[in-house]
């Protein structure tokens, strides 16, 4: 847990899969390739702040053949396709070292990208499906389109990604510990502590839940307090809401310079708030 604190906006998914081996894995799932050498895959997300979802969740080339965009959702967001078109642009571009090779007459080639979108939320989805940039233009799309394949990982479905790659998984059955948790009439944190022991206990996740646990826990906690203030936030654009989860912060013990960065609230509002829950 030594940098958690610098990096705590991280998601579980994106630091589970910022790793080579997992990531290869992954991508084999989804590409339904065979590549077996991590030292072929290249790491290049976008970085950005995690609240705001301004960049990706993870990206890489692999043998300079693809250049795989892949996101998490808890929520659909049938805008994906148009925000994959925003990061592909910037990756490729991230791509070209010798920017004056635009101008010149030889043609630059690029690795082919792919799409797709990991979904654990807990609307209905199928278990797999394709969403296009061309449903923006009422379905022309002329000469721009761009396709991103999503596929419905909760826990429990028969979702051939989860039997092609064992970290989906594992990832898939720590959130659906939690959420099982929460349907037991849990409070967040235990059924996120729950998940945890359930996962440490039978080997999930393996080395990396033994020695993240505590960070892994974090995340997990602001990632749901997330979800609770992007809904507050779309709610009538009501201030109360972020207050609501301010609050919720203060109550679970949050630290002050997380809940300042994570709800955006002043100083004072925060201090005003933790004085009433304090006396109530």
């Amino acid at each position: 847990m030594a940098d958690y604190n610098s990096r705590y906006r991280d998601s579980v998914f994106r630091s589970y899969f910022n790793e080579p081996v997992r990531l290869l894995s992954l991508c084999n799932a989804v590409l339904a390739t065979q590549y077996t050498n991590s030292d072929e895959l290249n790491i290049n997300t976008l970085e950005g702040i995690f609240f705001d979802k301004q960049k990706n969740d993870i990206s890489c080339t692999i043998d300079n053949h693809f250049l795989v965009l892949i996101e998490h959702q808890t929520t659909v967001n049938e805008n994906m396709p148009f925000r994959c078109l925003s990061y592909v642009a910037e990756l490729l571009n991230n791509l070209i070292k010798n920017k004056n090779k635009l101008y010149k007459k030889g043609l630059i080639k690029f690795p082919k990208p792919k799409f797709f979108v990991l979904y654990d939320g807990n609307e209905y989805e199928p278990l797999q499906r394709q969403m296009h940039l061309s449903d923006a233009f009422d379905g022309d799309a002329d000469s721009l389109e761009l396709v991103v394949t999503a596929f419905n990982i909760n826990y429990g479905l028969p979702q051939p990604l989860l039997q092609h790659c064992r970290y989906l998984s594992d990832y898939s059955t720590l959130v659906g510990k939690v959420k099982e948790g929460i349907r037991l009439g849990l409070s967040r944190r235990d059924a996120i502590r729950r998940a945890v022991k359930f996962c440490l206990d039978n080997g999930i996740m393996g080395n990396y839940l033994v020695e993240h646990s505590e960070e892994v826990f974090n995340m997990l906690a602001l990632e749901w307090n997330m979800d609770d203030a992007l809904q507050a936030r779309f709610d009538e654009g009501r201030d109360e809401g972020i207050e609501e989860v301010a609050v919720n912060m203060i109550r679970d013990g949050e630290p002050l310079d997380k809940i300042l960065n994570f709800t955006k609230l002043s100083l004072d509002r925060i201090k005003e708030l933790a004085k009433n829950v304090e006396n109530n």
